[in-house]
């Protein structure tokens, strides 16, 4: 039996975020990015021309008019952005307690290229294979890129750390592949000029997003979806499951490889069982990604730790007055002296390097003898920064330190920070690529990963990247968004 979701419930849309987040979290094998790009071009595929049939649809047009296009949303209750547009709302794009974490519109001169990185990136589903008979040859197009036999390894990138940075054989464009990922888009040409075509997508291609036994639970993901959505409603007060998928233009075998329709499912039964009265105690004010700060002038500017000035100036660790009474504590004085052990030649020129770029943006820097290595202040958030050098020494347990760090240094030290209301990043900067695994891990925990490149810019996935591009940060060049010279 399909039960009739009503579209303007917004205490059913966040709760949907929490049981999709808690779905996510035990599934573990869902890629929730590339799922929400391929189901945007599903439900405007006729944009999208097919592989042979022309030159394809711009990646600037994907992203604006068919990812934006398919999670804009426009309700009285939900925040706007800080030119009072309409945010974006990806369905799966959740923080660890379920909350919607919006994103600026891809026509936002703050906005990012997650769109286009999810076409064809690290997470992308694009491939640059350039021969038509390869795009109808299954077996190629359900096939696992890791293994694609056109990829070019640069010679320099760890495999495991960059995949965006190898190379297609076919015309050297940045490969764009990601392990266990098939080939849903067609993407010729470079940078943001490349153009995008489809093929026709299978069960087994749709699987390698949400893999078997992982279906997402159908009535949280359409209250999600639908909610706000008045280009998806089409003057309807309710849609069903059925209706979704004539939507959305899914067979019946695709629809039922990823979605669990059935009303018993234990997420799909504790949504339905509220359509009669709003959840107890459901908050109808959330946390979301882009908060709305205190003004300037009624927000407070704390103090703490050494502020530097000059680019280029070196590391000086002078004491930030922790409390005299704490610093006659034998374990504070060991941690202290296992601290300094710690800030060696080699992690002080890292740390140069990471914070020169910063400084040269003209944000605000700090560093603190006893905690933190490194403090950056927008209006936005505050960066915090460990800095490890990993050298010779075992990685696991230099992971295990700096997760431990961070999140004290980020409890403790940044208290004053918080309670101001600024958002707090966290970061872990090493001078190397550590493995992708660590890499996965601390992403898992919020934590962006960062290295010093042989140009002594700042590198790392594009979703760190990201991050401190839009405080305006000069990074390393992303050679899948250059444009020709």
């Amino acid at each position: 039996m399909d039960y009739a979701l009503p579209l303007e419930r917004y205490d059913l849309y966040l709760l949907a975020g929490r049981l999709l987040a808690h779905h996510l979290a035990r599934a573990g094998g869902v890629q929730a990015r590339a799922f929400e790009v391929a189901l945007a071009v599903q439900y405007f595929q006729e944009l999208v021309p097919v592989v042979g049939s022309s030159e394809g649809i711009g990646l600037d047009a994907v992203a604006e008019r068919i990812c934006d296009g398919l999670y804009r949303k426009s309700d009285g209750r939900l925040p706007h952005g800080p030119k009072d547009e309409a945010l974006v709302w990806p369905i799966l794009n959740l923080d660890s307690e379920g909350v919607p974490l919006p994103l600026l519109p891809q026509s936002s001169a703050e906005g990012d290229f997650r769109w286009h990185k999810l076409c064809n990136g690290q997470r992308g589903i694009g491939c640059h294979a350039a021969a038509i008979h390869f795009w109808q040859d299954v077996e190629f197009l359900e096939g696992d890129r890791d293994l694609c036999p056109f990829r070019v390894y640069d010679g320099h990138t760890s495999l495991v750390i960059d995949q965006g940075r190898q190379k297609c054989g076919f015309d050297g464009n940045p490969c764009g592949w990601q392990p266990g990922l098939p080939k849903f888009l067609q993407v010729l040409g470079r940078g943001r000029q490349a153009r995008l075509s489809r093929v026709a997508w299978t069960v087994p291609m749709w699987q390698a997003l949400v893999p078997v036994g992982q279906a997402l639970p159908v009535y949280p993901l359409l209250a999600a979806l639908y909610f706000g959505a008045p280009q998806l409603a089409k003057g309807r007060a309710t849609v069903t499951p059925e209706q979704f998928r004539r939507d959305f233009g899914l067979t019946e075998a695709i629809f039922a490889a990823l979605f669990e329709a059935d009303p018993e499912h234990p997420l799909n039964r504790r949504l339905l069982t509220h359509l009669d009265a709003p959840p107890a105690g459901e908050p109808l004010s959330p946390r979301f990604a882009l908060p709305v700060l205190p003004t300037e002038r009624d927000r407070g500017r704390p103090s703490g730790g050494r502020l530097v000035i000059d680019p280029d100036e070196k590391p000086a660790y002078q004491k930030s007055g922790v409390p005299g009474g704490s610093a006659r504590d034998p374990l504070l004085a060991e941690r202290r002296r296992r601290r300094q052990l710690e800030r060696t030649a080699r992690h002080d020129e890292v740390l140069t390097h990471f914070r020169r770029w910063f400084r040269l943006a003209g944000k605000e820097v700090r560093e603190d003898a006893d905690t933190f290595d490194f403090l950056a202040i927008d209006e936005q958030q505050v960066l915090l920064a460990e800095i490890k050098v990993l050298g010779q020494q075992d990685l696991a347990e230099a992971i295990q330190e700096t997760v431990g760090q961070l999140l004290y240094y980020q409890r403790f030290a940044l208290a004053p920070w918080r309670e101001e209301g600024y958002p707090i990043a966290m970061a872990a900067v090493f001078e190397r690529p550590p493995i992708g695994e660590f890499v996965t891990f601390l992403g898992a925990l919020n934590i962006h990963t960062y290295w010093i490149g042989e140009d002594q810019h700042i590198d790392g996935p594009e979703e760190s990247l990201a991050l401190i591009r839009s405080m305006g940060v000069q990074v390393h060049a992303d050679p899948e968004l250059m444009r020709d010279a």
